[in-house]
């Protein structure tokens, strides 16, 4: 009899402490002004140069929107890992889930000849991007939470890092490539300095504290020290 594998990451989830939420997205780890540049030509040279940049990560395009002010959303998306877990006692239960990203870039032409690139990412569970708290008005909407349990061990790989540290990448190559020519970078904007980071919250106030196993209690300490802009939203 085939399960769904979504059930079976319902029992597995069930089992792994407290059921939450995931919201977070790069902008946890990698601000707006950080996320942006300005590139030479319009928008059509600059989706090619950001297609072949996501494409070398294993993050092609799957979607492309036209918005009203003539600007563009690209929509970029690709598998990361796949994560086995086993759970139960008598009846043992198992389930693999792929961790991944999804990227969206908003090309904006500018009337000077050179167009604007915002960038923002999000993990995914099995195909299925997390929500974020205050994204960017051009991201489409995201009404669905994915929910997995509080010590479920792919969390660590669901943080948003993974994708600020792929757009970090992918500017820094940009200023390492050509000069010159449709696609090529001409400015970063300046970010403001960054107000210290507040944790997310005390690791042995959580409810699952007293029962944690060492390793458990390894990966609650990791999740309430991340940033409180990425907190996960308890259901």
């Amino acid at each position: 009899m085939k399960i769904q594998a979504w059930a079976l990451a319902g029992m597995v989830m069930l089992g792994s402490g407290c059921i939450s939420s995931i919201r977070t997205s790069s902008h946890s780890f990698l601000d707006a002004k950080k996320s942006e540049a300005l590139l030479q030509g319009g928008p059509d040279d600059a989706a090619r140069r950001i297609t072949e940049l996501m494409s070398k990560r294993g993050f092609p395009v799957t979607e492309k929107q036209v918005r009203k002010d003539g600007s563009l959303v690209y929509v970029f998306k690709g598998q990361r890992t796949a994560l086995t877990t086993v759970s139960g006692g008598d009846i043992v239960y198992g389930s693999t889930n792929t961790v991944g990203s999804m990227f969206f870039v908003l090309l904006t032409p500018r009337e000077d000849g050179v167009t604007r690139m915002d960038l923002f990412g999000n993990p995914t569970l099995d195909g299925r991007a997390v929500c974020s708290d205050a994204p960017p008005t051009w991201v489409p909407r995201c009404d669905k939470n994915v929910i997995t349990g509080s010590l479920w061990h792919g969390r660590d790989q669901m943080t948003g890092k993974d994708e600020a540290e792929a757009i970090r990448g992918m500017l820094l190559e940009l200023e390492l490539g050509q000069t010159s020519g449709p696609g090529a970078l001409i400015a970063r904007p300046e970010a403001p300095p960054e107000a210290p980071s507040q944790p997310t919250c005390v690791a042995s106030e959580h409810p699952d504290w007293a029962g944690a196993s060492a390793v458990q209690k390894k990966k609650l300490l990791e999740m309430c020290r991340v940033p409180v802009a990425q907190a996960t939203d308890a259901n």
